[in-house]
């Protein structure tokens, strides 16, 4: 069997906002569960939404516990042979493999410290561990997670906002394995409803489950994208809601040859937050233009060989944003969906699955989170247990 390069973690990055690392000496460790199986491993940096370039200091990869406790040799990891260097403003670095035999299911870690420079670039995807604890521990056999005052802020902002903000995952971009199995990944390509990790950590679950080995979920969402539009300048957080889906396909998608499947989970925020206090008026959609730019982004996709699901949108009717002109472009973006269903793998009706039968515009309050537009666990697990595997035999 040949060998390939295959995902086994992945975030897509936008700027962190005031939810970013400031400059100081510390080590990042972040704690990976293996999906695959695999003889070496490589992985991506990413200063790609910075604002000033970053120094890193020492690299390292073991395996490990799922506290993140390093089991045996930890391995020095290089950039061109360089243990240390600038990752310079808007750069992404791929790192020279690393031998490490990997069972499935078997834990390791990537450690790096960071010498100089603020971390402004990443995502809050809540499918990883990461162990943030200052000075140099890359050798470190047990390092100890250091809590900061940013995580207590962000714990406020999830109970005002009634959404839930993951800590926050800087620098890193991808981990990959060399493997030997014919495996490959499925990416989640989403906004914050995916990116919560509600609905995708229970189908990772499944997928761990009924294909071991097979294929790895790789989480490429960001809170706030919309299928046509890059963030809005308007918003004071800026760049959080990183680039557009069309925009980004290249980076996330189209740029690692293992991708097998698309799960594609965006347009909420194309029809949900126009004329909101993130984006103006003015970029109110057209229903058919977001179908079609859809259509073509999946059309991108099958040339690659990559087969496109496409979820529908829920109804978010009870969200304090929502508007009776916007819930009817949800309908007709929904229903043009239905209509042209052959376009795709597949296509998941999730807004029927949660609809609140006596509010059609609405999705149940029992599978809402607190900002009546998120779903929360109860939420997550139906969308996610209702998922039909038989799409990806």
């Amino acid at each position: 069997m040949d060998k390939k390069w295959v995902q086994v973690w992945g975030q897509a990055h936008s700027a962190l906002s005031f939810f970013y690392y400031p400059s100081c000496k510390k080590t990042y460790r972040l704690v990976v569960k293996a999906p695959l199986s695999g003889s070496q491993v490589r992985f991506e940096l990413s200063n790609e939404c910075a604002k000033e370039n970053v120094l890193i200091g020492a690299l390292s990869v073991a395996k490990c516990d799922e506290n993140g406790n390093i089991l045996g040799e930890a391995k020095r990891v290089t950039v061109k042979g360089q243990g240390g260097f600038w990752l310079l403003k808007g750069q992404v670095c791929v790192t020279d493999p690393v031998k490490l035999n990997l069972a499935v299911n078997e834990y390791f870690c990537i450690s790096v410290y960071v010498k100089k420079g603020a971390l402004r670039s990443g995502n809050l995807i809540d499918d990883v561990k990461l162990i943030t604890t200052k000075g140099n521990h890359v050798n470190t056999k047990a390092a100890n997670d250091q809590k900061r005052i940013r995580d207590s802020v962000r714990k406020v902002a999830s109970k005002v906002l009634g959404m839930y903000f993951h800590k926050p995952i800087p620098l890193f971009q991808s981990v990959q394995v060399l493997n030997n199995t014919a495996s490959s990944s499925i990416v989640v390509y989403g906004d914050s409803i995916s990116q919560q990790g509600y609905w995708t950590n229970m189908f990772n679950n499944r997928i761990r489950s009924e294909f071991s080995g097979k294929y790895s979920v790789i989480n490429k969402s960001i809170m706030g994208n919309r299928v046509m539009l890059d963030f809005s300048r308007r918003f004071i957080c800026k760049g959080l809601f990183g680039i557009s889906a069309i925009n980004r396909l290249e980076r996330d998608v189209l740029n690692y040859p293992d991708v097998e499947y698309v799960v594609f989970a965006l347009g909420t925020n194309d029809f949900l937050q126009y004329g909101t206090i993130t984006t103006p008026k003015s970029e109110k959609p057209v229903v058919k233009e977001v179908f079609d730019t859809v259509v073509k982004i999946t059309k991108k996709l099958n040339e690659r060989g990559i087969k496109v699901i496409v979820f529908n949108i829920l109804n978010f009717g009870e969200c304090v944003d929502s508007r009776p002109e916007k819930e009817k472009m949800v309908h007709e973006y929904n229903k043009l969906l239905q209509e042209n269903k052959s376009l795709f793998h597949a296509v998941y009706d999730q807004a029927s699955l949660c609809v609140n039968p006596e509010k059609p515009t609405c999705s149940r309050l029992e599978y809402l989170g607190g900002d009546k537009l998120h779903p929360n666990m109860a939420g997550g697990k139906i969308v996610a247990d209702n998922i039909d595997l038989n799409w990806f035999r």
